[in-house]
């Protein structure tokens, strides 16, 4: 009796395991095909749903349908707007699939998306450059597509974008005294992004920066100060040679950060005046020129 149950059972696993093989070869066709239908319907949402589905079964797909099925679900989600999941799939399909005809519409799709999801020129700017990098890999192995206008217009986007980012920073360092360091920002927006911001503009808050380095010069050396005077105090009152000597090379530091923001804004005052007087030449003396006059003097 025993062992009649355990041939039933044994019949009754292999039988379950054959199911469970005819069953999977179903749903991947009939997910695959209900899958593309939507899509070919322009029925993204249910597309993309069908098709994930079908992918479940993937070693019951063709090859040939894996690849459709994998550039139906990332078109769909560029279509449905959803640019995040669009990148993620985009991504994957363009890996397995680089050099087929879809792959060029995809690396389209995928500049897009990355520009799609760069976020206003007050944030992180990640998403913004690596549009940029596809952009550029695009047109090169793309250079006579139909969708290279479109990816030098996004890249065009992309460049204003970051010139705007990087004007923001300036900003933000100029109205909060720290003009050494908005100085350099202006110089690299006037180096890299000349075509994207307003050269008249910038060039003025460049000089502008430059001229009152001195005034950041001072406040240093005021911070400066007072950390040596208090290092001084504790000079004072160490107890050990080398106690002594630690808080020397402490004082002698601080000493030389002075003397180092003191050479910083006497050589940005004199760059200052140089690009004051090709500004002039340029633009002649207009508002902002006479604005620089007053900075020139403080």
């Amino acid at each position: 009796m025993k062992k009649i149950t355990f041939m039933v059972l044994l019949a009754l696993l292999f039988g379950c395991a054959k199911m469970t093989e005819e069953k999977r070869a179903k749903f991947a066709t009939e997910y695959y095909q209900e899958g593309m239908i939507a899509y070919a319907n322009r029925n993204y949402s249910k597309a993309v749903e069908r098709l994930k589905e079908a992918l479940k079964y993937l070693e019951n797909l063709t090859p040939e349908q894996i690849k459709e099925a994998k550039y139906a679900i990332a078109e769909s989600y560029y279509m449905n707007k959803d640019y995040i999941n669009a990148v993620v799939y985009l991504e994957d399909f363009l890996f397995y699939y680089p050099d087929i005809p879809e792959s060029e519409r995809a690396y389209f799709m995928l500049v897009d998306s990355y520009m799609k999801v760069a976020p206003d020129p007050y944030r992180d700017q990640t998403y913004t450059l690596k549009a940029i990098d596809k952009a550029k890999d695009f047109l090169s192995k793309f250079p006579q597509s139909p969708y290279a206008d479109r990816v030098r217009a996004i890249m065009d986007d992309a460049q204003k974008k970051l010139a705007r980012h990087e004007y923001l920073i300036g900003r933000f360092y100029e109205d909060f005294g720290y003009y050494y360091s908005a100085s350099l920002r202006y110089r690299d927006l006037l180096i890299n992004y000349p075509e994207q911001v307003s050269d008249v503009e910038v060039s003025f808050r460049y000089i502008k920066s430059l001229l009152l380095v001195r005034l950041q010069a001072k406040k240093e050396e005021e911070k400066y100060r007072s950390w040596i005077d208090e290092a001084k105090k504790h000079l004072k009152d160490a107890k050990t040679e080398d106690d002594k000597r630690a808080i020397q090379k402490r004082i002698d530091f601080l000493e030389g950060q002075i003397q180092r923001w003191k050479k910083m804004a006497q050589e940005s005052y004199e760059e200052g005046l140089k690009n004051m007087e090709r500004y002039k030449s340029i633009y002649g003396e207009n508002s902002y020129y006479k604005e620089l006059e007053k900075y020139a003097k403080r």
